[in-house]
């Protein structure tokens, strides 16, 4: 096969359409997520015997690929074992490749960069004359590198092997090869024609490249320095880098694949000696085979392993090393470069890892941390944790994460019913116990964090649940099987909080070796069910984590607090709170310099930046300080040093800095400026404390007293909202005939249609009218007029209170319900809630407004209030009223968290109807014709 090529192998489609032809369906569907402002979609492939379903992608193509493999996968067909190549033939391949390369062809060829290094070879002088290293040709020629998976998929994670195989591939040419196995370099027997060498380009410029230099330590950490490679015209540059490693020349160089990018877009890769094996390791006679031992191979070297190097380019790195951007491209004969510098070397290993990955998303490397919770709020920049999943997958040579969703049927409603005052019981203790401090969840789930001794919070036990597979790419060995057992209402955020789990994990193996892998710090028993497998070993890790211990207060550098620090949070979990801050790197206070002033290096600054409390998204140190703040204090705190490399990735004068970490330094010194704190919404604040959520047991609440009015035919729903109620009452049997809701929101009334015609359309339904109304339910409508029951949940506290007068007075004197349920929150409860009991009045940021459930809250009574209220309206109008709650227990102070007042007609008295209809029609539907409105 001329040039070493052999055919390229079949795509996952091409595999299904060999296989299946037009019996295979491709369907592509629409996927809304909120979170996102684009569509995204997903395949749905039917083929003869079964069907699967894709994740979602943003582009159609990638979720027929993603279809494609995952019909492979059920099938257990891989698709290099459609390739016609075998491993016999991948050798010949490559020892025609190999002939190829050392060709008058190649040589005069374009701009393959392996042509350059011959090009540059042939103007060493002496025996290295057109001696071309082993670790070149493995590193830079791809069909040489794909034969090599073919024999082996390891070679990936081993360039010795790559190296060894390409000797052996080159020693089947004695004619035309001459192999150097002590020096690992090959060159051709017979010279070049002079005219092609003489053609050669001997013009050069001298270069100065700025390189970063591993110096591998047997006990602690790795030493990095910088390093210059002064690469004088004419030298192979890789001889220059071999001299600095006090190396003979290039050929006795490994050469890592690429890891990284400086920030002008060239690649890096890591140079290390060849290691040596020990004389009395009888494992290995040959050279590069590997030691049978793969599990401790490290000791098999003379060298001892080099963890830093290691781990930033995921291959084993053994002695010192040197990380530089310099070689040559396709573009060019030159010799391309660029500078490699402390900071962006240890930038480039910290982008390798996951929780780096975040704190360059957010720009802030010290400030922020990787999440342990998902949550639609946390205002996310850069990729989701299902991207950046993807990101570190690629960077670590692993194969594309797998995901897998399944379902819990929701509990029939008829089901939450029979047990509802079990379940009113149960959550009144639970919600006056639990504390909002440990929230650390979703809008839609419990996703609970905790460390061993904390309480665990209930979850979902219905919706959607993720899990996640790693795979190695090129031998298809499990990784980590990764399977949260939480449920969640959304599938994406089943799926984002999957991946961040995975992410997590694989956070604490880079930022922590010694910790066990199996065994997981810091989740709780249940909240994972996960396996991992060492197949794939990531090795090293980055930065080197310190555990950190409570904030170190300065009170002489406390400004506008108590002169005793506050150790109570104000600022309630799932809140978003507004900063500014600066980090700053100082000297012991007994180290002055010349200036007699303490010497300080600013590290990171950033004039507003927005996080969630309670979801870990930020230094521990300064999210504790934070929720102790009022808007517009100032503080200052100093914390540990964290692992220098973390520091000097973020310092703009790595020179400076470095100077001040070796002189002593005292810590971080942080100043930050509290700008602004958005309280956690209602929903979220609620769906702590109970289970099912207080949304859902309001509306089981009117449910059952909606089943037990047998003979009411109609139902009104006073600010209906997105249709939760009507949502209901569609899957229980009722008797109601008709029912309508009524809403001054004309998107939450397209939502609630668009839910209506969904449950219509599968036929769950006996009523035989339903309109969505627009309009204004402090005005009357005389369609309204003599209707059964009448709801009103959680609406009232949204409008003044005059106003709420005036709504009860209109509904019970024009509508005269036989039954009006209206519920409100309870504003004693907010204490649990919110716990704002601990705001203290002194403090003039925060609003009495900001102590409600929600910002859109106008009031919120508490019983007393409420009491009277309801009262007065059902004296004045001939009502009975009587008063429950669903969240708590109205034995208990401070009894229901949503207390509801039940309004019951005592006689009905006829009156004077009013002709009027201001409200608008948006949708309707009647079963006689069958037919809808809009």
């Amino acid at each position: 096969m001329a040039g070493g090529e052999k055919k390229q192998s079949l795509s996952p489609k091409e595999i299904i359409h060999h296989k299946f032809v037009v019996k295979a369906s491709y369907r592509i569907e629409q996927v809304h997520v909120s979170s996102q402002s684009n569509c995204l979609y997903r395949c749905h492939l039917q083929l003869p015997e079964f069907s699967v379903v894709s994740n979602v992608f943003k582009r159609k193509k990638d979720a027929e690929l993603s279809a494609a493999e995952l019909a492979l996968e059920k099938l257990g067909i891989h698709p290099q074992d459609d390739d016609d190549i075998t491993v016999e033939q991948a050798w010949d391949d490559m020892v025609e490749r190999i002939k190829y390369i050392f060709s008058d062809e190649f040589l005069s060829s374009g701009h393959h960069p392996l042509g350059s290094h011959l090009r540059a070879t042939l103007l060493r002088d002496g025996e290295r004359h057109g001696s071309v290293p082993l670790s070149i040709i493995a590193a830079f020629d791809a069909k040489i590198n794909s034969g090599c998976k073919v024999i082996n998929p390891s070679v990936d994670q081993d360039p010795i092997l790559a190296m060894s195989y390409v000797m052996k591939a080159a020693a089947k040419l004695t004619d035309y090869i001459v192999v150097s196995p002590h020096v690992a370099s090959l060159r051709r027997k017979n010279p070049y024609p002079p005219a092609i060498v003489e053609a050669l380009d001997t013009h050069g410029e001298s270069i100065k490249v700025e390189a970063v230099y591993i110096q591998c330590a047997t006990s602690g950490e790795e030493v990095v320095d910088p390093v210059i490679l002064d690469i004088s015209s004419g030298r192979y540059y890789l001889d220059v880098i071999a001299e600095k490693l006090g190396l003979k020349d290039g050929s006795q160089l490994i050469i890592s694949r690429t890891f990284g990018k400086t920030p002008s877009g060239f690649e890096c890769r890591v140079y290390s000696a060849i290691p040596k094996l020990n004389p009395s390791d009888k494992s290995s006679k040959a050279y590069g085979k590997r030691p049978a031992d793969e599990e401790d191979q490290s000791s098999h070297f003379k060298t001892p392993w080099n963890a830093k190097a290691s781990s930033a380019c995921g291959q084993d790195i053994h002695g010192d090393a040197i990380v530089a951007a310099v070689g040559y491209s396709w573009r060019s004969n030159d010799i391309e470069h660029d500078d490699v510098t402390l900071k962006s070397f240890y930038r480039i290993c910290c982008g390798m890892s996951p929780n780096g990955i975040y704190k360059f998303s957010r720009q802030a490397l010290i400030a922020a941390t990787l999440p342990f919770s998902f949550t639609t709020k946390s205002n996310w920049r850069g990729p989701l944790p299902r991207e950046m999943l993807s990101i570190f997958c690629r960077q670590q040579q692993l194969a594309e994460p797998v995901f897998t969703i399944s379902t819990s049927p929701v509990k029939p409603l008829s089901e939450t019913l029979r047990s509802f005052k079990k379940l009113k019981d149960s959550e009144s203790n639970d919600g006056n116990n639990q504390c909002v401090n440990e929230y650390a969840g979703s809008d839609d789930s419990f996703n609970h964090y905790n460390s061993k001794d904390e309480e665990e919070l209930p979850v979902l036990e219905s919706g959607y649940r993720c899990g996640v597979k790693i795979l190695s790419k090129s031998l298809q060995d499990l990784v980590l099987d990764c399977s949260p057992g939480s449920f969640y209402e959304k599938e994406s955020h089943a799926i984002q909080n999957a991946a961040l789990k995975a992410l997590t994990w694989f956070g604490s193996l880079f930022d922590d070796l010694d910790a066990d892998p199996e065994q997981p710090r810091c989740y709780t028993k249940g909240e994972l069910n996960w396996m991992f497998t060492r197949n794939v070993m990531i090795k090293g890790k980055f930065p080197s984590s310190k555990r950190y211990e409570e904030p170190a207060y300065d009170e002489s550098k406390t400004m506008d607090m108590d002169r005793k620090p506050k150790r109570v949070q104000t600022i309630p979990n799932g809140s978003l709170v507004s900063i500014s801050y600066s980090v700053s790197v100082e000297v012991e206070a007994d180290f002055w310099g010349r200036t007699g002033k303490c010497l300080r290096e600013l590290i990171e600054s950033n004039e507003e930046i927005e996080f969630e409390v309670g979801v870990g998204s930020m230094n521990p140190h300064l999210e504790s300080v934070v929720t102790q703040m009022s808007v517009g204090q100032y503080a200052c705190f100093i914390t540990n040093m964290p692992a220098e490399g973390l520091v000097l990735a973020d310092a703009n004068d790595t020179a400076r800095t470095r100077s001040l970490l070796s002189k002593l330094a005292a810590g971080l010194e942080y100043n930050v400026h509290l700008l602004g704190v958005k309280g956690p919404t209602e929903k979220r604040v609620e769906s702590v404390f109970f289970k099912p959520q207080l949304s859902k047991q309001r509306v089981g609440y009117a449910v059952k007293l909606i089943k037990e009015s047998s003979a009411a035919s109609t139902l009104v729903d006073f600010g209906c909202g997105s249709g939760s109620l009507l949502e209901s009452l569609l899957e229980v049997p009722t008797s109601l005939q008709t029912i309508v809701g009524v809403d001054i929101s004309e998107k939450a009334l397209a939502r609630a249609a668009k839910m209506v015609d969904s449950k219509l359309n599968k036929g769950a339904c006996n009523l035989k009218t339903i309109r969505l109304y627009d309009g204004s339910i402090l005005e009357f409508d005389s369609r309204l007029h003599g209707i059964d029951i009448a709801t009103c949940l959680e609406v009232i506290e949204r409008m003044e209170e005059d106003e709420a007068f005036q709504f009860g007075k209109t509904v019970l004197t024009l509508s005269r319900p036989k039954l009006l349920i209206v519920s409100t929150p309870n504003y004693e409860y907010n204490k649990i809630l919110h716990k704002s009991s601990l705001y203290h009045s002194k403090d003039k940021s925060i609003s009495q407004r900001s102590k409600f459930r929600s910002h859109e809250h106008k009031f919120e009574w508490t019983r007393a209030q409420f009491n009277h209220w309801a009262s007065k309206l059902a004296k004045s109008h001939n009502y009975s009223v009587e008063f429950s709650g669903v969240g708590g227990s109205g034995n208990v102070d401070p009894g229901f968290a949503s207390q509801i007042a039940v309004f019951k007609r005592k006689s009905f008295t006829e009156v004077k109807k009013v002709s009027t209809q201001p409200y608008k029609v948006i949708w309707e539907w009647t079963r006689a014709q069958g037919d809808k409105k809009n």
